[in-house]
């Protein structure tokens, strides 16, 4: 036996996508992927990027370039992982640039670890994350998806559902100037520039830096969506094993929003019904329909990473990568009623009639400032053979909400949508800010890991043994406001142990098992805290940090023209966090409610059946039911009812996925046509509504023009979504929490996007 090496596809070599129940597959690497045992010789693994080979104790999916490049240029970060087994995702449209959801084998976004070259990118609240924000796609790499855990060092603490990592592209060894320019439907267009300087003194640094703008109008109703981003990484080799890479990112984006619907809603006003477009007197009651200007996602964000990479001696090597986040922005439909008053905390003569006994309209958003800095060490050695790694993660989060108000114009324009200028904010009586909520989480989280791989009968048979003992400190001050009465500061702490084993057995040159278990944990969001203070008495929290464990067994097969990969797993899901009613403090509110069960088959396979042609096929099949009733107010005053929750499923979680592409590549050309199946799904907690499967096909070409004079590798890319305009819906829910409880609550939905195209050419200089 020997190692094998998979070598890089030809960039003009199409791979194709196949629809199969039965073979799913690996994608592409763009460097070279040794796979200790496996032998894979000749042309690279099929997949053309969608899937990489594995060779770890645990399921996982890797895309690479070749995929990432064939995606619309406009695209978040979900719309490039659809094809991946037990990931379903959704954008709000076609380009990406008003947001989206990802839900992994039923866990949602919230309760999946999301990290930009080890930097952790959710929300250290309440694990929130916003895939608009993220990476430009030129510039990644690639992505790692981890569908049942995640690494042992990863920086997160919210990830009880799996994790997905990026990975930015380094800059090229030589100097370019990228110009690439894209056009689409709703006017949609972006443009692009980026700049990598090439190695410069000696081979000691290199970098690039690259800016863009993106702009899309609503499919549907009035409003538009504005991305400004910028992306930059440097790479400084100090000497052999000595390396220095630094990266920033900076983003702005400013949308509409889009209105969802009840099926009621959309029966009787249409799928394109959406915000007002006649601006609200600010005196009169607020429109039914509200009004599409004063409901808008202003959000910057920006990211700097460090990644040290330092070998202390022959057999001992150090990693140092320190981070710093930082997130200012509001959200929502931000148009409210807000009713005059006299007392300290009730605003005074908004309007300025005279007097304090109105009801008037403003502009209020939910606004939310974050900092973020922390480090991540590890050290790294080789004995005999054990692989051994251990570290240590430190990280501190100053996240501070608040909610002011502005007033807005007759033409229906807020004085200040960012609400950063404290001149225009309205104040109360006694000349303070008027706050509908205001509250600072301080929170600290720290690791300590290791994990030994470790090796046997010539590194066949491999055991892979990790621990992570994680902890959680928050420290929660609310200041009285309008809406949260009461000073009051909560401290809590939240401790795990996480241990994970795997073992994965070479069977053959071409054919690998493995298996692992995986425990994860996310702390409670820091909405626990809210409203602990009513009149004279104070409520206990009482909620505790959710558990999952997660179990998997897969088998791998890889030769030179086919590859296949499936996994069985089982989760055990326990103290879920929910809106329910708790019996100690005799009120509604987060709580633990029980635990629920997941098991299910992932397949994922590809096969180049000719030179220029592949398929590509994924299929998931997820079971998942709750395990306990739940006991809740519908409403905020109304009685307790019991819900009958025990044995049904989680809503929107679709029992069956999947996924096809047929792919061909040929010298220049390039063709990618997929399709990706959505199953019925319920919308509400007691499975009493829900929304039928639907199928969105998309169409990717691209064509590489020989290069000449000044232009280098100049190319035009054609992209179109869903092809056969189907129409579709999806659920308008982040996590378990927020889920409707019954169909007489009216859950709400996205209605899906409509065909659309784009056109983009790019050259280099």
């Amino acid at each position: 036996m020997k190692n094998s090496v998979i070598r890089p596809a030809d960039p003009y070599l199409l791979l194709t996508p196949w629809l199969s129940l039965v073979c799913p597959v690996p994608a592409l690497a763009a460097e070279p992927v040794v796979l200790e045992k496996m032998v894979v010789e000749g042309a690279a693994v099929p997949g053309n990027g969608l899937v990489t080979p594995q060779n770890s104790t645990r399921a996982a999916s890797t895309i690479t370039r070749p995929a990432i490049e064939q995606k619309n240029s406009q695209n978040n970060i979900y719309q490039a992982m659809d094809m991946v087994p037990g990931v379903n995702t959704y954008s709000y449209d076609a380009t990406g640039l008003f947001g989206g959801n990802i839900r992994m084998r039923g866990f949602n976004s919230d309760q999946i670890g999301v990290s930009i070259d080890g930097a952790p990118m959710n929300d250290a609240g309440n694990f929130a994350v916003y895939p608009s924000e993220l990476v430009d796609l030129e510039n990644l790499e690639q992505i790692e998806v981890i569908q049942g855990g995640n690494n042992t060092d990863t920086p997160m603490t919210g990830a009880a559902g799996g994790s997905i990592g990026m990975r930015t592209s380094n800059p090229t060894d030589r100097a370019r100037f990228r110009v690439q320019q894209s056009y689409g439907s709703f006017n949609a267009y972006k443009t692009f520039l980026r700049a990598d300087t090439g190695y410069l003194g000696d081979k000691r640094f290199k970098a690039f830096l690259s800016v863009s703008k993106a702009e899309a109008d609503k499919f549907k109703g009035y409003g538009s969506a504005d991305r400004e981003h910028l992306d930059f990484k440097g790479v400084l080799n100090l000497s052999p094993g000595n390396s220095i890479t630094g990266g920033f990112l900076y983003n702005e984006l400013f949308n509409h929003n889009l209105l969802t619907l009840t099926k009621q809603q959309i029966q009787a006003l249409g799928r394109d019904a959406d915000y007002g477009i006649i601006p609200p007197n600010m005196n009169s009651s607020k429109p039914s329909d509200s009004f599409y200007n004063l409901s808008l996602n202003p959000y910057r964000n920006y990211l700097a990473t460090l990644q040290g990479r330092f070998e202390l001696a022959p057999n001992l090597k150090l990693d140092i990568d320190p981070y710093y986040n930082y997130g200012y922005g509001t959200g929502g439909d931000e148009l409210r009623a807000l009713r005059e008053g006299t007392t300290l905390l009730r605003a005074g003569d908004i309007n300025g009639d005279g007097d304090t006994s109105d009801n008037v309209l403003v502009y209020s958003g939910f606004l939310t400032e974050s900092e973020r800095p922390g480090v991540t060490a590890r050290l790294h050695s080789q004995l005999a053979n054990h692989k051994l790694m251990a570290g240590y993660w430190f990280d501190y989060s100053h996240h501070r909400r608040t909610m002011p108000a502005v007033r807005f114009d007759a033409a229906g324009n807020a004085a200040d949508p960012w609400l950063e200028d404290s001149s225009q904010f309205i104040l109360r009586q006694d000349g303070s800010v008027y706050q509908n909520r205001n509250m600072l989480t301080e929170t600290t989280s720290q690791s300590f890991f290791a994990q030994d791989d470790i090796g046997f009968l010539n590194n066949d048979l491999l055991v892979s043994l990790g621990f992570r003992y994680t902890t959680v400190q928050r420290d929660f001050y609310n200041y009285a406001s309008e809406s949260f009465a009461g000073n009051y500061n909560e401290k809590a702490r939240y401790a795990r142990p996480l241990p994970n084993v795997g073992i994965r057995y070479q069977l053959t040159d071409r054919q690998q098992i493995f298996a692992n278990r995986a425990e994860n944990f996310k702390a409670p969001p820091d909405s626990v805290y809210y409203g602990l203070v009513s009149g004279n008495s104070r409520r206990a929290v009482n909620v505790k940090e959710e558990v999952s464990t997660n179990w998997e067994l897969g088998y791998r097969y890889y030769q030179n023209d086919l590859s296949l990969t499936a996994t069985l797993f089982y989760i055990d899901y326990r103290d879920r966090i929910a809106t329910a009613f708790d019996p100690i403090n005799n009120t509604r509110t987060n709580y633990n409610v029980g635990d629920s069960t997941t098991k299910g088959i992932e397949l994922e396979s590809a096969w180049r059946f000719l030179p220029e042609w592949s398929i590509y096929g994924s299929f998931s099949y997820t079971h998942n039911r709750m395990e306990q009733n739940l006991r809740t107010q519908l409403t905020t005053n109304g009685p307790v009812v019991t819900l009958l929750t025990a044995g049904k499923a989680f809503p929107d979680v679709p029992e069956y996925l999947a996924g096809a592409a047929l792919q061909y590549r040929n010298g220049p050309w390039s063709a990618d046509l997929s399709a990706k199946y959505t199953g019925h799904r319920y919308s509400t907690l007691v499975n009493d509504e829900s929304l039928s499967g639907y199928t969105l096909v998309s169409f990717d070409a691209g064509y590489r023009l020989p290069s000449t004079g000044w232009f280098r590798d100049p190319m035009v890319k054609f992209n179109v979504y869903n092809l056969l305009d189907e129409d579709y819906l999806s659920l308008n829910a982040l996590s378990g929490s927020s889920f409707t409880p019954t169909a007489s609550q009216g859950p709400s939905y996205y209605v899906g996007a409509p065909r659309s195209f784009s056109v983009m050419l790019s050259t280099d200089f």
